[in-house]
């Protein structure tokens, strides 16, 4: 389901694309997840959304989608909650996502983590 709402997003038929990509969301496909709360996000096809953005990153986080935990630290760092943005972002360097290797050697550089 998600595959063809990809090729609809690329064809441009955003309204459709979102819509089979909540159905794979509810299927429990975590890049669904993913999707979904990069365009919450954005505010493409639907209106910005921060508390539906954050949801759906933590289904894709929970099912192991490091760039969607990623998403998390930044939101997380961004709040001022910079304990809870390390833990995100330790839990993705783990997976080896390099960005959050990246945000961790920054973090640890300027003293704000550790």
């Amino acid at each position: 389901i998600r595959h063809l709402g990809n090729q609809l997003y690329n064809k441009g038929d955003y309204g459709s694309a979102y819509q089979h990509w909540t159905k794979a969301a509810l299927l429990g496909d975590i890049e669904a997840h993913n999707l979904l709360s990069n365009l919450y996000r954005e505010g493409k096809v639907v209106e910005k959304d921060l508390k539906k953005e954050v949801y759906h990153s933590e289904k894709a986080a929970i099912g192991g989608h490091a760039p969607a935990r990623h998403n998390l630290g930044c939101h997380e760092f961004q709040n001022g909650s910079t304990e809870r943005a390390v833990k995100h972002f330790i839990i993705c360097a783990n997976l080896g996502y390099g960005q959050s290797v990246n945000a961790l050697k920054e973090l640890y550089a300027r003293g704000a983590a550790g």
